[in-house]
């Protein structure tokens, strides 16, 4: 209980503040705030603060360089405040995970939630960061030189945007999960409900392990991203202004269907990534 009185008191706070500086438009603010509620009720309010790091990072992320984004023609629109299908598509499967670490082998399933979070963290730090660098993208699947913004599209800065953004989150997790959470556990007990509302026991997780499941789960859904991106992920053409685009209406007019499965959108894109690099850092957890 003390948890989730905690955590809405957090929400209550910060998801004004998010819609008042265009993080968040109102229908994201509305759904970031429901999803903040069920995690911060099952893994604790620390964990929701985790949530709310990676939302300010990213937009962040998407707020530099914003004018000559849109001059590339590839900046987020609304003055790059989330939607909710953006905040569905990159916390829906952390907030799942949370939810199955209240009832099923908390350690894990905390790496899942935090490797989700760090894919959705890397992907949008690549793209934010890439659209900033003076070379030429080219697609990840043959390397071809493609338009600013393209899905599919990689840089040497997406790259190391990629890492910064996974290695931000797993950092932000490792002080929860081996700094503050163990102050607060009781071994007769068995877990640090005010911190973390599943039963976690901090001695029983590996700094290293943690580490790397998470930083190579959050790059490893960044490359995913890209993959899907550049094969499944629609895409369209502006009759208009001619230019390539992820949105079905461009310019005011109905754009034309180039490549990519309809329904297969940069949302679902981020979603099926957010899934797989969450199960590539929970293998690479069980490996290690």
């Amino acid at each position: 209980m003390l948890s989730l009185l905690v955590s809405v008191v957090l929400i209550l706070v910060s998801a004004p503040v998010a819609y008042k500086v265009k993080f968040l438009d109102l229908g994201g603010a509305v759904s970031a705030s429901i999803l903040g509620i069920i995690v911060g009720a099952f893994l604790g309010p620390l964990m929701l603060i985790l949530l709310m790091l990676f939302l300010g990072l990213n937009s962040a992320f998407t707020k530099v360089g914003y004018v000559n984004k849109a001059l590339k023609g590839a900046a987020e629109p609304k003055g790059g405040a989330r939607t909710w299908r953006s905040v569905v598509a990159n916390g829906l499967p952390a907030t799942l995970f949370s939810v199955a670490g209240h009832f099923f082998h908390p350690q894990l399933y905390v790496v899942g939630f935090l490797s989700s979070i760090a894919v959705a963290s890397a992907d949008t730090s690549a793209t934010e960061l890439g659209l900033l660098s003076k070379e030429t993208p080219r697609l990840i699947t043959n390397f071809s030189e493609v338009q600013p913004g393209t899905s599919g599209g990689v840089t040497g800065m997406g790259f190391l945007g990629a890492l910064v953004g996974a290695s931000v989150m797993a950092l932000g997790g490792a002080i929860v999960l081996f700094v503050v959470a163990p102050r607060f556990f009781t071994p007769q007990i068995g877990s640090a409900p005010a911190i973390i509302g599943a039963a976690y026991d901090p001695q029983s997780m590996h700094l290293l392990g943690y580490l790397g499941a998470v930083i190579g789960g959050g790059f490893s859904g960044a490359l995913i991203d890209s993959l899907l991106g550049a094969t499944v992920q629609s895409k369209y053409a502006c009759p208009r202004c001619e230019r390539r685009t992820e949105k079905p209406v461009h310019c005011g007019t109905q754009a034309e269907k180039t490549s990519g499965l309809a329904f297969f959108d940069n949302d679902t894109v981020n979603l099926a990534s957010c899934v797989a690099g969450a199960l590539v850092g929970l293998a690479v957890y069980a490996i290690v």
